[in-house]
């Protein structure tokens, strides 16, 4: 907790802030209250974003879904076959500068459909398959067309690469939602702090610290869980931010 004389924070079973003195016991329920009713309030507001994406997906069921299509679908594919159009034929660059593209592109689009959209990161997973898929099947088309070669890969490796580069799309896509995820959860502190901690999260609080009253122990499993949840929020967009790197540059970098 954060001391609402100092703005130091302190240990939240302490009763005296160890920066500026000052008694807490009058002040803690206070800023307990407060925090939770900033959490109520973001909870309230993604439950009628998500209320409202409901109703328009029942009432205007084609506005709704030409409009996510347009731009969560079609718009990254448009700049994904623009970057490789530039780059690969009329640039004549090295692939790697397409491949750095082909994961910021749709990182940024998977980031929005998270954050804009409040959409699940199911979607994401969805919607980066066939923005990948897509995408690269458009690549092909164009190189088959400039060099006038067969459309689909003629070889296992070429098959392998295509699919490597389909995957580091789809990757990408989670990396910009799991980062959407992970923000949501830092910077407002409090979101899950109205929430009941598990079992899990519980039983923890008992093995660590000192014996405690139920209040307490409650406060510190909450803490332990909404930990959790923004380890696993940061290790799930560091691992797919990575698996879409190594996925996409791997070719690049003679099969390794």
């Amino acid at each position: 907790m954060e001391c609402p004389f100092c703005l130091e924070d302190f240990n939240d079973e302490a009763r005296v802030c160890k920066d500026c003195g000052r008694d807490l016991r009058l002040v803690r329920p206070l800023i307990n209250e407060n925090l939770a009713l900033v959490a109520r309030i973001e909870e309230l507001q993604i439950q009628i974003d998500r209320a409202r994406a409901a109703i328009d997906r029942a009432t205007a069921p084609i506005r709704y879904w030409s409009t996510k299509i347009g731009i969560y679908l079609i718009a990254p594919v448009v700049l994904l076959l623009a970057a490789h159009l530039f780059i690969i034929v009329i640039l004549d660059k090295s692939p790697l500068y397409l491949r750095v593209a082909s994961i910021v592109i749709p990182l940024a689009f998977g980031f929005a459909l998270l954050w804009s959209s409040h959409s699940d990161v199911r979607w994401s997973i969805l919607d980066g398959i066939l923005v990948g898929l897509f995408s690269v099947v458009g690549m092909l088309a164009v190189v088959a067309v400039v060099d006038n070669v067969p459309l689909l890969p003629q070889s296992f490796r070429d098959w392998r690469e295509a699919l490597e580069y389909v995957t580091s799309i789809a990757l990408a896509t989670v990396t910009g939602s799991a980062i959407a995820t992970l923000l949501r959860r830092i910077l407002p502190r409090t979101l899950d702090s109205t929430g009941a901690p598990g079992r899990v999260a519980i039983t923890i609080a008992r093995m660590v610290g000192r014996p405690v009253g139920a209040k307490a122990l409650r406060r510190r499993a909450q803490k332990i869980q909404d930990n959790f949840r923004t380890v696993a929020a940061a290790a799930a967009a560091l691992a797919a931010g990575v698996g879409s790197i190594y996925t996409g540059i791997r070719a690049l970098l003679g099969g390794l």
